[in-house]
């Protein structure tokens, strides 16, 4: 029996935060998990692995029960080498202040679309970026360096 897939590419983004919950879990089982009241250090990784293995299930089984879509096309490297080298810069940075590290993320997990929308996206570069800072630095009270 073969499966038609409506939508391969939400059916394989499904699967992919499935597998990523469920690394997670695998990683953070080791971790004392606590109750609701009195969270333990394992506590969010659970609840959230969790979480996202019910999303990217949800997501692959809907996909498996829409009518056939067009088909995907072939999937581009460029933008997802260009997410993965600004995580990558992310982390690199993260200790020289928390604004050059999500600068570097947001700059260069961007790619080429500076050549197509560089107004719109220094606008919102600049508003994630005060986002971030002011939920993480102050609103959570995160001890990041801003610089």
């Amino acid at each position: 029996m073969r499966v038609r897939l409506g939508n391969p590419k939400e059916f394989y983004a499904g699967l992919v935060f499935f597998a990523i919950g469920l690394a997670a879990l695998i990683l953070a089982r080791d971790y004392r998990v606590g109750a609701a009241m009195r969270m333990g250090p394992g506590y969010f990784p659970l609840c959230l692995s969790l979480l996202l293995m019910l999303l990217g299930a949800a997501s692959s089984l809907r996909a498996m029960r829409m009518a056939r879509g067009e088909p995907s096309g072939p999937w581009r490297l460029a933008p997802l080498i260009a997410i993965l080298l600004g995580v990558v810069a992310f982390g690199a940075l993260v200790d020289h202040g928390l604004v050059a590290a999500l600068l570097a993320l947001l700059i260069v997990s961007t790619g080429p679309r500076w050549m197509l929308q560089p107004l719109e996206l220094l606008v919102t570069i600049a508003l994630l970026t005060a986002a971030a800072v002011a939920l993480f630095i102050y609103g959570l009270g995160m001890p990041f360096s801003l610089f």
